[in-house]
């Protein structure tokens, strides 16, 4: 009996009501029934037929090449790809490693004229394909001619629902309260942090209310600054009129894209109460920036070993310069995590530079250990190839949820034994775990790739502008050496760990007496 893998595909979830994932896996599966197949592998997912990069057909591939399985099942020709080129790469590839192509509802010709005959119904399919985009667009444009907003699916913006039948956008009034009092509380100057946290603290819910796990969403700074911008809710509907691309804001560098569409989104804002509000945030945005941090040497290098937050500089009694944790202190959508101690500026800094000034003091050295260490680096890999697997793993993951989701329907439906559909939940889980730290580990090389790429010349720089006075730097001199090292700290009261992109580990114990506050609840 011949070793088979199915493959099936929807071009998005939404299509699996129709020609459904488990439509084709049901025909795939009576194929290899009637033909002595034994159905080892099942791979499904809902992806364009345009790419080559879906996760399941890269794992397909993966078995192509291992050489474990004979034959690749799929529905029709067209779910193993819709483009001419993908599809010649994908003949091509079973055709070396010995696997044949064969699909349940047509007859697959191995032949040199069958793979011609494969590749014209590829390019039609492209063709095809670009023509639906190209009527989609067209018939975008044509609503926006006429003043159409043509959008309007998922939750919408908050104060509104969305009426399917005139394209506009309907105020519900108990969500128009909600927003004008968020209006009036910026306009108070209440920062976007005060106004989420007494929204979450007063249990009113966000537009989506829940998120794909089933857990209630909490106001973030973030979507209040969102929402107090958005000149929608003064009457101005903004639509960014362009092909093949999506924006969220009204920041563009083509201006003649947007278009402005009037009678769509009533507003429920004045223009008085909206440019109040619009003030209120320049002038907090000004006296953010107006906050001098000079005296904090470590600000961006230093973060806290228990919890892994920023540690950030503050100033008590006026005179006394420490860095605390930022999980000290709640958020708006979450309680304080984490009880590190208030460290002292001086004592941290000094230990520190003190570490990084004996790893840097013999230029020739450094520079050298630093050339050896980028062409280790390159050697192993490259940006190019970091990124490409980073968008793979990614795809992977985004996937998950959906597969879950698929195996829990399946137990509904008594499509397969429970305890199969658990064995595969349990794998799908263990998956996710391991794409998960991989993504970490890849995310970190690739950091650590771009920072090897530029530390031989930022350490070259920090040389010639010191030169000979490294034991006399000054604060910014420090500073350029720190970022030329990418360096980053981990302390609490009692430990601090240095690393950076030389390969250098420095853990340095201090009494919790030398770098604590006196008293911590004097701040």
């Amino acid at each position: 009996m011949t070793t088979a893998a199915c493959y099936t595909r929807v071009s998005t979830d939404a299509q699996e009501e129709g020609t459904s994932l488990q439509t084709q896996l049901e025909a795939c599966l009576k194929y290899c029934h009637d033909n002595g197949h034994e159905a080892a592998y099942r791979f499904s997912e809902a992806y364009s037929g345009l790419t080559l990069e879906r996760p399941k057909l890269n794992e397909l591939r993966e078995l192509v090449r291992a050489k474990v399985i004979d034959v690749v099942v799929v529905y029709s020709l067209d779910r193993y790809s819709r483009d001419p080129v993908h599809g010649v790469i994908l003949m091509q590839e079973l055709e070396k490693h010995g696997v044949s192509l064969e699909a349940a509802t047509e007859t697959v010709d191995n032949s040199e004229v069958g793979k011609l005959v494969f590749y014209i119904k590829g390019y039609a399919a492209k063709l095809d394909a670009a023509r639906r985009r190209d009527a989609t667009g067209r018939g975008k444009a044509h609503l926006v001619s006429k003043g159409v907003l043509p959008t309007g699916t998922g939750k919408g913006l908050f104060g509104y629902r969305w009426d399917k039948e005139s394209k506009k956008r309907i105020p519900i009034e108990a969500e128009v309260k909600v927003v004008e009092k968020i209006f009036e509380m910026c306009a108070s100057g209440m920062s976007r942090f005060q106004i989420a946290k007494t929204l979450n603290e007063h249990g009113i819910l966000t537009k989506a209310h829940k998120n794909k796990r089933g857990i209630l969403t909490n106001w973030h700074p973030l979507t209040i600054q969102r929402l107090v911008t958005n000149p929608a809710y003064i009457g101005l509907t903004y639509y960014y009129q362009t092909r093949g691309s999506r924006k969220t804001d009204l920041v563009s560098q083509d201006k003649s894209k947007w278009v402005v569409l009037k009678d769509v989104t009533p507003a429920i804002i004045s223009n008085e109460l909206f440019e109040r509000a619009q003030e209120r945030l320049r002038q907090q945005k000004e006296a953010r920036h107006s906050v001098d941090t000079r005296h904090y040497l470590l600000r961006g290098h230093v973060y806290c070993s228990n919890c892994g937050s920023p540690l950030i500089g503050t100033c008590l009694n006026r005179k006394y310069l420490y860095y605390h944790c930022r999980g000290n202190y709640p958020t708006a959508a979450r309680k304080a995590i984490c009880k590190t101690k208030y460290i002292r500026a001086e004592m941290l800094e000094t230990l520190v530079w003190d570490k990084v000034k004996a790893i840097i003091s013999n230029r020739d050295v450094v520079l050298a250990e630093l050339r050896k260490q980028a062409e280790m680096a390159r050697a192993q890999s490259n940006i190019t190839s970091l990124d490409k697997e980073i968008k793979v793993i990614e795809r992977r993951l985004k996937d998950y949820p959906l597969q879950e989701k698929r195996l829990i329907n399946a137990i509904k439906t008594a499509q397969f034994t429970e305890d199969y559909i658990l064995d595969e939940i349990n794998r799908v889980k263990a998956e996710r775990i391991a794409d998960t730290t991989r993504l970490d580990e890849l995310k970190q090389a690739k950091i650590h790739l771009a920072n090897l790429a530029t530390a031989e010349a930022k350490l070259g720089e920090f040389y010639n502008i010191v030169k000979e006075r490294i034991e006399h730097c000054s604060d910014e001199d420090k500073r350029l050496a720190f970022e030329a090292l990418a360096l980053k700290v981990k302390a609490t009261s009692e430990t601090v760990e240095i690393t950076g992109v030389i390969p250098v580990e420095i853990t340095a114990m201090q009494s919790s007496e030398a770098l604590l506050t006196i008293e911590q609840t004097s701040a």
